[in-house]
């Protein structure tokens, strides 16, 4: 069996080094990044031409420089990511109606900074349940 493995795109240090610390008690391997990009395996390839998903679960803040959350998950999917959607969420603390809208479209997780803990807790146990630990992950 294989390590499970976090993405975290968020501009904002403080919220990194939290979840990174968060993740980090869970025995995950944590990926971090201060910018979004669309993959952190193929970075701006224009397709997933990996066999496995690069991670287990990919959270990401709503508003960072060059591109939303919104935009950075339409991207994934756009491109063939293979992480079940279920497993991916937003964090902000500034949210509008389109905002709301397109992230219950996307069908991922929302989260409101600041946020608590436990909710995001709950929310990894379920994803946790959708993870195959005998199934490889592409390197990051």
């Amino acid at each position: 069996m294989r390590k499970r493995r976090a993405v975290i795109y968020d501009d904002n240090e403080t919220i990194l080094e939290l979840l990174k610390a968060f993740f980090d008690k869970r025995g995950y391997e944590v990926l971090c990044f201060s910018e979004p990009a669309g993959c952190p395996v193929y970075g701006h390839a224009e397709s997933c031409f990996k066999m496995h998903r690069c991670a287990d679960v990919v959270i990401t803040d709503l508003k960072m420089p060059r591109m939303s959350g919104i935009e950075l998950l339409r991207l994934q999917a756009q491109r063939g990511c293979k992480l079940d959607i279920k497993n991916k969420a937003i964090i902000s603390g500034y949210l509008d109606d389109k905002d709301i809208e397109a992230i219950a479209e996307l069908g991922c997780m929302f989260f409101k900074k600041p946020f608590d803990l436990s909710e995001l807790s709950k929310w990894v146990d379920e994803c946790e349940k959708r993870m195959d630990l005998s199934l490889p992950l592409d390197n990051a």
